[in-house]
This record gives structure tokens, sequence and C-alpha cells, in this order.
């Protein structure tokens, strides 16, 4: 059963890497010449639906085993229990017959041979039979106390692993509800879901500050994008949503300069760059036109290489 419980945990990483790889990585157009790959700006725009009731079934079969595996680890130590119990009592009673045996045939003896009275050697056998009996019982009942917290241990693993397993399935739901939402404003709302599951995740508030940027609403994009870089100044993509957020409230230069800054950490965003709508005030530029040519110069030098070779 954890070997199989092992295959599904193993499968199901496997899914979410390539739903993750499907919904991080941007789609190179055959016959283009790109930069380097890294984070894109937006996630694609579906998700295959066979992906996506695969993960949900192996979810749903995955908490089926969880909490299966608890019931039978709950069972399996109640009978043990009870068999302990069963030991303990059947080992004190014989413990009592063999040390009433053994020092009735003493007792026997020293009567015989005047050494004891028979009440000596009855409390003597008591004594005797007590004090094993209490350190049978200690022994067990220590054992009884180890074998609860091994219980209560692994009872908080499976319980962690099931929450665990929980949120990573909301949160996936959310990310396919926010590629699938008809408005920015319905997006905002799920990202803001999102960000109470994860805290402050760069990429959430990220595209947070996109939807606000097709609202219209550019100074909370920019807000946005300040707090990411107040702790990720090196967020590439947080630094082209603010270029955005500033060449619409007309701050060419920064914005440039910010343009600039994230080509640098993220080359894969000049595609998106070439194509952006909050960036129409920048062209005729001679330094915005100069970053926005710059895949082109590459591939032609590249392309003359190749004719000459």
């Amino acid at each position: 059963m954890g070997s199989q419980k092992a295959m599904r945990i193993n499968r199901l990483s496997i899914a979410i890497g390539v739903l993750s790889t499907a919904l991080a990585w941007p789609v190179t157009v055959s016959g283009q010449s790109t930069p380097e790959q890294s984070i894109p700006p937006r996630p694609a725009a579906s998700v295959s639906p066979l992906i996506e009731r695969y993960m949900l079934d192996e979810l749903k079969a995955l908490r089926t085993e969880l909490s299966q595996t608890r019931i039978d680890i709950v069972r399996e130590v109640t009978d043990r229990e009870l068999k302990v119990a069963e030991n303990v009592s059947n080992i004190a009673n014989n413990t009592v017959t063999f040390f009433f045996y053994v020092f009735a045939g003493l007792g026997a003896a020293f009567v015989i041979w005047g050494w004891r009275s028979i009440r000596d050697i009855k409390q003597s056998a008591l004594s005797g039979a007590e004090s094993e009996i209490t350190r049978l019982s200690r022994e067990y009942e220590d054992r009884l106390t180890q074998l609860e917290q091994d219980l209560v241990s692994k009872g908080e693993i499976i319980l962690q692993n099931q929450r665990e397993i929980e949120r990573t399935q909301t949160i996936h739901a959310l990310w396919l509800q926010a590629n699938q939402a008809p408005n920015p404003r319905s997006k905002i709302e799920i990202y803001d879901r999102l960000l109470e599951y994860n805290p402050g995740d760069i990429e959430t508030m990220a595209y947070k500050a996109d939807a606000a940027l097709a609202l219209g609403d550019r100074d909370w994009a920019l807000s946005l994008c300040n707090r990411i870089l107040e702790d990720n100044p090196d967020s590439g993509l947080a630094l082209y949503q603010r270029a955005c957020a500033k060449a619409g409230l007309g701050e060419t230069d920064a914005a440039i300069i910010d343009l600039d800054r994230a080509l640098q950490l993220t080359p894969a965003l000049l595609e998106e760059a070439q194509k952006e709508e909050e960036f129409v005030s920048l062209a005729g530029l001679t330094d915005f036109d100069s970053l926005i040519n710059q895949a082109g110069t590459d591939a032609s030098g590249i392309q003359t290489k190749d004719g000459d070779s």
C-alpha cells in the first residue's frame, strides 16, 4: 500500500510539473529566433481537460488511501492494545500461580524442617508476586505509551500531508479559474484568494498587477509592483509590469529604465514587449526603439553567420 501511494504521489508530481510547465513557459513559434527561455508574464490560456481530470482523480484516490491508512492504523493499534492487555493478564495469572506453587512447596519444606511458619511463607509469596506483577505492569505500560506516541506522530504526519494535498489542489483549481476568467475583475478576485493561500507570492502579485493594468488602474498596478520589488528587486516580471504602468502614467524615462532592467533579467519578455499596448506612447523614442529592436539585430546577425558558413 505504501509503494502504491508513493507511485501515485510520483505520478501526481509529474502531472503537476507538466501542468506547471504548460502554464509557465511560452510557446516558441517555428521559424523565429527567441532569447533564452524564462518565466513568461502570463500563464497559458487553457489547460488540457484530460490533465486536469487526471490530477483530480489522482488527488481523490490519494486522499481515499490516506483515510483508509489512518483507519487501518487505528484498528491495528487497538488490536495490539487488546492483545497486550490480554498478555499482561495471562502473565500476571501465570506469575501468581507459579509463585504460589513455588512458595507453597518451599513453605511445606520449611514447615517440615521448622525454619519458617506458614504465615511467613504466605507473606513472602504475596510480596514476591506483587513485586513481579508491578514490574511487568510498568514494562507493558511503557510499551503502550511509546506505541501511543508513535501512533499520534504518524497521525499528525498523515493529516499534514492531507492538508498539503488539499491546499495544492485548491491552488491549482484557482489558477485554472483565473485562466478562464472572462474579465480582469474576476481575475483579481481569484488572485486575492490565491494570495490567502500563499501570501506575498511574486508571480500571483505580478499577474494581479497585469489585471489592474487591463482595468486601466495604473496607479494600483504600480503600487503592487513596488511591493514586489521591495523584497525582490531582481524580479524581471515585476519590473516589466512597473514599466508598463509608468509608461501609461507618462513617466517615459523611468519606464525605459525598468524595461531595460527587466529585459536583462528576463530576455524572454522582449517578444511580449514588442506587442505591449502600454508601450505605444514610447514608440519613436531612441532608447525604447533600441531595446525593442535588439531581437531583430541579434536574429539578423545569426542569419548572416549561418549564410557565411
